[in-house]
């Protein structure tokens, strides 16, 4: 494969991953058809693309390129740790869209505890890292690896990425809202999947086995979101830092969404550590920061929801946020807008029930121009 694809490649690339982004894919199939566009465009040998959490940053699901388990429980646990050059979670805080490992390490690679443990072992040079946002959240993010001796990420390459992560983190977006409307599944407990250190399942309860069966297949043992939200557990338990919580939430094919939280445990006598992940179906209000974050309401916006949800009045809402009722009410104005509805009962059943509600239809429209 070449490493220099012609510009008529290039724009070709470019504008089906633009007709992709406008065409009503669910998420995860849309960046499948993402990636073999990319790949046209800017080659590479392996890859990871996921889905992520937009609050936590998470992946949630997601694909390998020729990354075989071990080695993506390896990536799992390196990007978590926090201690290795352009993680997700800073290039998701970024200006930059799109970040190279030998531009960050002034080419000298081995500076990267990752490229040293995991990418030279695995044959592998140079990383082109994206993040893909679109109102101010993370829908996405992808790892792309050059093979040892192949040219590092030029410009062009990186160019080409940050040009179609503002487009792909719109569809991203826009799918998550046409997938928001799901169906609950009654008389089902939550799951429990309790794993070691090593990412070794030590126990695992009949419902977790339910639950996680509706994931997709990632050829690993468990689903990566299962692995990412224990290994954020452990990281804060380790570190005792206040972070982004162990929580992920992630969408099923058979019309619901998951929820999934991890807690540390504490040994007895002489036991190994362990990380539990609770995997239960999404309650109503766990879906609302989802779907505000889809529909680009501002962080303010997003607090003033919450208290109008939860009936707080306009006088209420002031003197809570130190505000001035006229403040709050051009805010209201602005959420009502920005969710297409005319007053605090539509906002109430369009947050909890147009989005949840058991044999509701996808109502859901893609959201206007206007609103982003």
């Amino acid at each position: 494969m070449g490493l220099v694809p012609a510009d008529a490649a290039r724009r070709a690339a470019r504008s089906a991953i633009t007709r992709l982004c406008t065409g009503g894919l669910p998420p995860l199939e849309l960046l499948q058809q993402v990636a073999e566009r990319v790949r046209a465009a800017v080659p590479y040998v392996s890859a990871g693309w996921q889905l992520t959490d937009p609050a936590t940053l998470l992946g949630t699901s997601g694909f390998a390129v020729d990354v075989d388990p071990r080695t993506h429980l390896q990536l799992i646990e390196n990007e978590l740790t926090g201690a290795d050059f352009i993680p997700f979670t800073l290039v998701a805080r970024s200006p930059a869209a799109a970040l190279t490992l030998s531009a960050t390490t002034g080419g000298e690679l081995d500076r990267s505890a990752r490229y040293r443990a995991i990418n030279a072992t695995n044959g592998w040079s140079d990383e082109l890292r994206a993040v893909f946002r679109s109102g101010g959240a993370a829908w996405g993010q992808v790892c792309l690896a050059r093979a040892a001796g192949e040219p590092a990420f030029s410009r062009d390459d990186t160019a080409f990425l940050t040009a179609v992560c503002a487009e792909i983190g719109d569809g991203l977006r826009s799918a998550v809202l046409l997938d928001s409307a799901c169906s609950a599944v009654p008389g089902r407990a939550p799951g429990l999947v309790v794993l070691q250190d090593d990412g070794s399942v030590e126990a695992m309860s009949d419902d977790a086995v339910h639950w996680l069966a509706e994931l997709p297949d990632e050829g690993l043992e468990l689903p990566s979101v299962v692995y990412e939200v224990a290994r954020r557990a452990r990281s804060l338990a380790e570190t005792g830092r206040p972070g982004l919580p162990a929580r992920a939430r992630v969408r099923v094919p058979s019309q619901h969404w998951l929820v999934l939280h991890g807690a540390r445990l504490h040994p007895v006598a002489s036991q190994r550590p362990t990380t539990a992940v609770v995997v239960e179906q999404a309650h109503r209000a766990e879906l609302v920061p989802l779907i505000t974050a889809a529909h680009e309401l501002t962080p303010r916006e997003r607090e003033i929801t919450e208290m109008l949800v939860r009936g707080l009045s306009t006088a209420e809402i002031a003197a809570t946020l130190w505000l001035s009722p006229y403040t709050v009410r051009d805010h209201v104005k602005a959420v009502f807008g920005k969710l297409s509805v005319r007053s605090r009962p539509e906002l109430t059943a369009m947050l909890f029930h147009e989005h949840y509600a058991a044999g509701s239809q996808r109502a859901v429209a893609t959201p206007s121009r206007a609103t982003r």
